[in-house]
């Protein structure tokens, strides 16, 4: 998450905090929080508790993706409210789909976007990690959905043909979560303002 200058500054003003990263279901970190056990939790989504405190970190697009030499590849149109072309999802009625888990925030959003859209999808292939799921897409197993950062990020061979859907695009967002009324120490409050800087 960090470039190293970020990552340098926040261990020299802290050398004595150990960080510890817990990747944990929503409701498992949700818990964890209202006992106390974690100083803050970072969610995609969030159905909001009110004993817990909510900050938005970053609103990220979800994107469609294919491979660049997919007959679609060139179908999409000018999109309106981003950098991305618009394609028409009803045009893929027909093609198989890579998709996350339903329970997982990129599966759950891709699923309501394919309802939209009146597309009861084939499914021949699900995962959980985002990366297996670009991968299989570009050996021309299905299309995939994924978040904005990780098309951006992934060192891909040839980079994938991508789309924004949907009529103002389909975004998650990346929110911190914190108990309500409780002190949170100046070390969590900086980790907070460093991750905000560097998203």
């Amino acid at each position: 998450m960090y470039g190293s200058s970020d990552h340098d500054l926040f261990f020299q003003k802290y050398p004595k905090v150990k960080v510890n990263i817990l990747e944990e279901a929503y409701s498992i970190q949700e818990k964890l929080l209202l006992n106390d056990q974690l100083d803050f939790g970072i969610f995609n989504e969030v159905h909001k508790h009110p004993k817990l405190e909510y900050e938005l970190l970053k609103k990220e697009e979800i994107l469609l993706i294919m491979p660049p030499e997919h007959p679609l590849a060139a179908a999409g149109s000018v999109s309106t409210h981003g950098i991305y072309p618009k394609l028409d999802l009803s045009l893929l009625a027909e093609e198989p789909f890579i998709l996350h888990f339903p329970e997982q925030t990129t599966g759950q959003l891709s699923l309501e976007a394919l309802k939209a859209a009146h597309i009861k999808p084939y499914v021949p292939i699900q995962s959980r990690n985002t990366e297996t799921c670009v991968k299989l897409c570009m050996q021309g197993l299905g299309m995939c959905f994924t978040p904005e950062t990780y098309v951006q990020n992934m060192d891909l061979p040839v980079k994938p043909a991508c789309f924004s859907i949907g009529e103002d695009g389909v975004f998650s967002t990346l929110t911190i979560a914190y108990r309500r009324g409780t002190y949170l120490p100046q070390y969590a409050r900086d980790f907070i303002c460093t991750a905000r800087k560097v998203l």
